[in-house]
Order: C-alpha cells, then structure tokens, then sequence
C-alpha cells in the first residue's frame, strides 16, 4: 500500500474528528506547483515545470537564478533531508530528537565536519559564494513560502534555521563520510593482527600488500580496543543511512563504433543505501548559457551525475585511502610530535538535547586530526587515536557542479576537476564530438613510511603526509582500443602505478559481468544497457554451486538442496529457491571458517555479530572476502582451519543453512523464495527505533520489495547478514542512461519518488518501475507550471 493511502487508512481509522490533523499533517506540507509566488533573491523570474512523475524543469536567465531555483526546489520536495543532514553533520540531532541521536552528534562534533564548513565558507572564492549564497536564498525562499513544514518536523516540532553556505558545505562532507571507510578498515587490521598473529591475518586479508609490513613498529601498536570504535562509529553510520557497505557503483561506457546511434553511449548507476526519501532528487536546468539533466542531491547545488548539451558524466567509489589513524603521545594537553611537546587544540562543544540538559563534550585535536576514541566512550585504556582525513583537511569546492553545464569537451570536464577534493571518485566520461574516457579524481595523500593499512606512530614524523599524488599522475584512460571502459569498484591500476591509492578494492564480480554481457554484441543501444543495469546473474553463485555439486552429503535434504543448486541458472531473482540456499550456505560457511581460522568462538562471535563488519559480514556484503574465501576452498589448507576437512567444513555450513532456512521461514522449500527472505528495505528515520511509536511510522512510512539480486550481481541489492537477516539494505539508488547523440533519449530511475512528502503521490510512485528495472525518459511534456516572480 503506497503512502497516500495509508494515510487515509489512518485518517479513516482514528474518525472524522482526526480528519484536521490529517490534512495538517499530510496535505497541508505539500508544496505549491503552479501558478506565481513572489520571493525574495531573484535577478528575474524562474520558470519550474513538472513533468508527470514530478520532475522539474527550471528555466532562469542566469547562473544565480539556477541555483536559486535548485534550492527552492529541494526545499519544496525535501525539506525534512535537508534539515536532518544538516543536523547530522552539525552534531545537533540529540536537540530535535533527544538523547537517543547523542552518539551521533559526539561523532560529528569530534570530527568537526561542521568546524571545518565554518571554515571553508569564511574563505569561499568569489563564484564558489555566488553559487552557495543563491542556493541557501532558494531554500530559505521556500521555507517562507511553505504553508506548514514537513510531517515529521511538525511531529519533532522543529523549525528549520535559515539556509547558508556552511549547510551545503557540511552535506558535502556528509557524503564523502559515506564512501570514506578507512579508518575502521585500520582498526580491523590491528585488531586481526593482534589475534592472529601476521601470517595468518594475511592468509585471510588476501587484499592487503603483501610486501608491506603489518606492523612496521612494535612501539606504536595499539593496544585498545578496535572492535569498540568500529562498533560506536558504525552505528553513527547506520543512524545517519550511510553505513559501510554501501560504496559500490557501476558505470560504463561504449564509443560511437560500439553503439546502434555512431555516437557514445554512457550507464552509471551508484549503489548506496535503500531508505525513504532516497538520496537523489533528478531534475533539468538551463539558462541561455547552460543546460543541465540528472541526478542532485538535496543540500547541493548543481549536478552530481548526469549531461550537459556536449557532455556526459558518471562516478563509482575508488574506495580511496583517504583516512590514516595516527597512535598519538599525550600529557596533560600536549602531545609528541619529533622529540617535541606541542600544544593540543582544545575545542569546547556544547551538545544540547531535547527533554534533559546539554551535555559538555571537550574535543582534542593534534595536527594530524581530532582524537577519536575518548569522546565515543570507547578507549579502555588504549592509545589516544587521531584521524587525518582529507574531507577535514581540505576545502570543498561547491561551482563545478553548476559550471559542468558550460563545458563543451570531456578534456574540459577532465579539468574542471583538478581542485576537486573528496571523495575520491572513478570519472567516467563521453562527449558528443566522439571521446570516451576515464579519471580518478580527488585527493590522495602522498604518505611517508609505506604503511598505508594499520594504524602508526604519529610522534616519529616518518608517516606524514606530503602533499597529494598530484593530478596528473592520478589514472587515465582516453578512447581505449575497443571502444569500452568498465568501473565498478574494482582494481584500478597495475601493480607498478607508482602510488598507493588503496587496498580495498572489491572483488571485480560485476565488472567481469559486465565486461561479459558488453562483449555478447558488436554494437550497444541504451536498450541493452537497460537490460545490463538489472541482470541478476551471479559469477560466485555459479562458482560455489559447482563446488558444492563435488560433494556427497549423507542426508537427503543435504542431496536435494545440491541437486537444486546443480540445475540453478545463477540467476538471483525473487524466485529462485537455490539461489537463497547459496547465499544462506555462503553465510555460514564463512562464519565456521573465520572461527576455525580465529581459534576462538567468542572472539569470532563478537568480530562478526557486534560490528557488524566482521569476516561474515565482509563475506557477503560490499567487501571482497568472498573471492578470498572460495580462494581458500581451493587451496584446502587444513592447518588454516585447525586440521579439518574444508569440504567437511562445507557441508557441515550447508546443513547449519538449511536448518536456519526451516526455523525462520518452515520447511518447505516453497517458501525459501530470494525475494522474501531478501528483499529491499526502504526505511525511513523516524520509523528506526524500537519503540511502538516508532513501529508505527515503520508501517505508514517506510517500504519494502519482493527485489533479488546480491551484492556481487550488477543490478546490486546488498545486504549485511546479522542473525539470519538477509534483507538488502543497499542498492542502484539512481540508474542513467546517456546518450551523446540526442539528449532527449537520455533516460533516468531512482529509488522511490521526487517528493519527501508522504502524502504526495510522487512519494513512492518510482518503485514499481525501479523493481522492474524500467527508465523513464527526460524532455518529457509539463503538467505543471510555477513562476518564482522577483519581490
């Protein structure tokens, strides 16, 4: 049942003497679409058209009247976004919602994500102004001209503060939060290594260099607890919807000898969380100068993903290493650094929160970065822990993604990136004079030392940052032999590139996929990257059925679950009975495992089930250990797993999947289907919590889909298994089809809807066409007109 029928539901159920809050609550938030209002902060007047499906096209004289215009209509549609990701990357979230976001806002007043917009925005170069300044007086414009807020800010009963610079720059940082995982992925290492010992912990973190040292000095060893962050920081990212798993896209594109039209062709589709409202807010934009059409993001002016009248571009996470974990000597209020003893920055946050009194949060800061453990409660007695990153090093410039529209060249495009900073990024791009290429782009850290990977000693000066790898020296790729270029989180460049970009490289599945279905035909329309966008087919499905197919269980149900996986097309959709077999045998195959390999239950348990984010976790989700663990079936070290047998091991994992498969779901297989024990959630914040009242606002507001797919398939629908969950949690949010040769071919889907009302139709209106795997196509005729007339 869609959102505006619920809320009838409920305006039905409660009597007609509810029906004022209903109107109050869902229709009177609803913004105005056509006719004129007059507001404050315009050169001349806007024209914003909608189409059926409630995409806007605005149409404004100049480049400030654009970004007005944008940010009137994200405040329109997204209100509650916009003042939960400012809230959120403030550290001021425990104020609207009480004690419960505290975690939260110590997180974000420790890093300081707010500190450093502060300061960016009293330093913004003059077009970097113009373009933050009109987009806050556009948001600021629709928030006067609203009739009432957003339901769930009348619930919260939250008024929104004026809109400003800093607010977009801090969104920004919020974003480059969500694809920057580093700093856990340190700790992790440390903690394994602790555990293990370092010949084991790199039998089983196949990704890490093998010529680099673990541990490249005993003195700086960590000896806190690891799994105690990563846990604090993981929840913040769950609370926030940016958790780790979900840094993977894909994207691609053909030149003009590879595609039906002569001219390139482009598909990107980024993966991240599955939640109500989505992240992408799909729009077109022109002045006499420009023209803009894709995917923003509410919060940011200008184009994240999408075309101009000559160019095209799309991203997927580089999945760089950006973060470094520095082991800090601290007395009192200073702390080591060469032999000397430097003063600490000191920063006094004072966190207020709703129904009790504000708490005092002191905040420690050398020159690599804030201190990281002491305010998440979570250093027993370890070494103060201080994170560099580049998103709180280095500016935000805010105009390229308005600028994108001037450009005329993908040379041009590959430019305008040179000061973009975080996060680092796969560029893919094409233009209509016939390039096609490729660029990473952002900045990353030049590092002394060569330890890249595990926390290290910030008081020896050898593991410093010098600088970035400068921008020309970052990979390239410009109109290949063949014709297409393929990213999707996988390896970059080859083993002699001379910089570290990172070690997290996923495992390559959908690219290999990808690369399959491209090299199936000579010539590609946006049709078949349709088609390419939502396959399901699953390269490690078929790996793992045809080792399982090996075996000789002794129990019937053991044999009939194999000889369902022995005539399995590999393919993940909702019906498929063997592919949730696989997947459920795949979870606990790496669960016993990681404990036989670890040596001890307890600590395995915890690493997998309290984190989140353990070997298990990694198995299945994002991660790249499950290349490594059908790795280590072949190679059958005993020694590895305690002297077992891994094909015993095996069977022992397919018997523990089929048992959990009849508790949780009965024992006929008939109701093993992947798309009801999967699924796609689509969760929205206020429905999160465990309480009655939030159960309820889990039912009206949030969604869920009968989706297949996996996190190794291209159409991604990933999920992090946690007590027999198999729900996805993360997915394509925004699929593009680009086509260089006509514009107006072009074709865009996201997730749910353009409206973050949920009593507007365009709430939930996108998820049946998103489900099926269908684009829509942009230029299409308005419904609705609104002129924006200067006061």
């Amino acid at each position: 049942m869609r959102g505006t029928g619920l809320a009838g539901v409920l305006a039905a159920g409660v009597g007609a003497g509810s029906a004022a809050l209903w109107f109050q609550l869902f229709k009177r938030p609803l913004p105005q679409t056509s006719g004129t209002i007059e507001v404050a902060g315009l050169e001349a007047p806007v024209r914003i058209e909608r189409d059926q499906l409630g995409v806007p096209r605005i149409e404004a004289h100049t480049t400030a009247d654009l970004c007005f215009g944008i940010g009137f209509l994200h405040a329109q549609e997204r209100l509650w976004q916009l003042e939960f990701y400012r809230r959120v990357g403030s550290g001021t979230l425990a104020e609207m919602v009480g004690p419960e976001a505290l975690q939260v806002d110590r997180m974000m007043r420790t890093l300081g994500m707010r500190r450093a917009s502060e300061r960016d925005a009293a330093h913004l170069s003059e077009r970097d102004r113009e373009v933050l300044e009109a987009y806050a007086s556009g948001v600021n414009a629709a928030i006067a001209a609203m009739h009432a807020p957003p339901l769930e800010l009348q619930l919260l009963r939250a008024t929104p503060a004026p809109w400003t610079p800093a607010d977009t720059l801090v969104v920004r940082r919020i974003l480059a939060l969500g694809f920057s995982t580093n700093m856990e992925t340190e700790l992790f290492r440390a903690e394994l290594v602790r555990k293990v010992g370092i010949e084991k912990a790199a039998v089983l973190e196949p990704r890490y260099p093998r010529g680099n040292p673990l541990v490249t000095d005993p003195g700086a060893g960590w000896t806190g607890d690891a799994l105690e962050i990563v846990e604090q920081f993981g929840r913040v990212r769950e609370a926030i919807g940016l958790s780790l798993e979900p840094a993977g896209s894909n994207n691609w594109v053909v030149s003009g000898d590879r595609s039906v039209t002569g001219a390139p062709l482009m598909a990107g589709d980024p993966h991240i969380s599955a939640t109500i409202p989505d992240t992408w807010f799909v729009l077109e934009a022109n002045t006499p100068e420009l023209e803009l059409r894709g995917g923003t993001m509410p919060g940011i002016p200008g184009l994240v993903m999408g075309q101009t009248r000559h160019v095209a571009w799309s991203f997927t996470n580089v999945l760089a290493d950006v973060q470094d974990l520095f082991v800090e000597r601290i007395r009192d209020h200073e702390y080591e650094f060469e032999g000397e003893w430097r003063p600490l920055t000191v920063h006094r946050e004072e966190i207020a929160v709703a129904g009790r009194s504000a708490e005092q949060l002191e905040v420690l800061e050398t020159h690599h970065g804030p201190i990281v453990n002491g305010p998440l409660g979570a250093d027993h007695g370890g070494e103060p822990l201080a994170l560099s990153w580049t998103a709180l090093r280095e500016p935000m410039r805010s105009s390229v993604a308005i600028d994108l529209g001037l450009l005329k060249s993908g040379e041009e495009l590959v430019e305008a990136f040179r000061e973009y900073s975080s996060p680092c990024m796969n560029l893919l791009w094409a233009d209509d004079r016939g390039n096609v290429g490729y660029k990473l782009v952002g900045f990353i850290p030049l590092r002394r030392g060569g330890c890249p990977d595990l926390p290290k000693p910030g008081w020896t000066g050898e593991y410093e940052w010098d600088g970035y790898v400068p921008y020309d020296e970052l990979p390239s790729i410009v109109n290949p032999p063949g014709g297409t270029i393929v990213t999707a989180n996988n390896r970059i460049a080859p083993d002699d590139y001379p910089h570290h970009i990172t070690s997290e490289y996923l495992d390559g599945y959908r690219a290999a996929r990808i690369e399959q279905l491209l090299a199936e035909r000579d010539h590609h329309s946006l049709d078949d990257f349709e088609r390419i966008q939502s396959d399901l087919y699953s390269i490690p499905g078929e790996q793992t059925s045809h080792r399982l197919a090996r075996l000789r269980p002794a129990g019937q149900r053991e044999r009939s679950a194999i000889e369902r996986l022995k005539s399995w097309d590999f393919v993940l959709d909702p019906d498929t009975i063997a592919g949730t077999i696989y997947q459920a045998f795949t979870v606990h195959f790496a669960r016993l495992v990681s404990e036989a390999a670890i040596g001890d239950p307890d600590y395995a348990a915890r690493w997998r089930a309290k984190s989140l984010l353990g070997f298990t976790a990694m198995t299945t989700s994002l991660w790249r250990f499950q290349a490594r663990l059908l790795e280590l079936w072949d190679e059958a070290d005993s020694d590895l797993i305690g002297g077992r047998s891994w094909d015993e091991l095996a069977l022992e994992a397919l018997s523990e999947a089929l048992d959990e498969l009849e508790q949780a779901h009965g024992s006929d297989p008939a109701r093993w289907r992947w798309g009801r024990v999967h699924g796609l959630a689509f969760p929205h914040a206020l429905g999160e919590g465990p309480g009655r009242i939030s159960k309820l606002f889990d039912k009206l507001l949030s969604r869920r889909l009968a989706a297949g797919g996996g996190q190794e398939t291209v159409s991604q629908i990933g999920f992090v298994p946690h007590h027999g969950d198999y729900t996805g949690r993360w997915a394509p949010s925004l699929r593009l089809l680009l086509d260089l040769e006509d514009p107006d071919r072009s074709r865009w889907q996201h997730m749910t809807g353009q409206s973050g009302h949920p009593g507007s139709p365009h709430y939930d209106d996108l998820l049946d066409s998103w489900l099926a795997g269908r684009t829509n196509r942009f230029a299409q005729p308005a419904e609705e007109t609104l002129r924006l007339s200067p006061a």
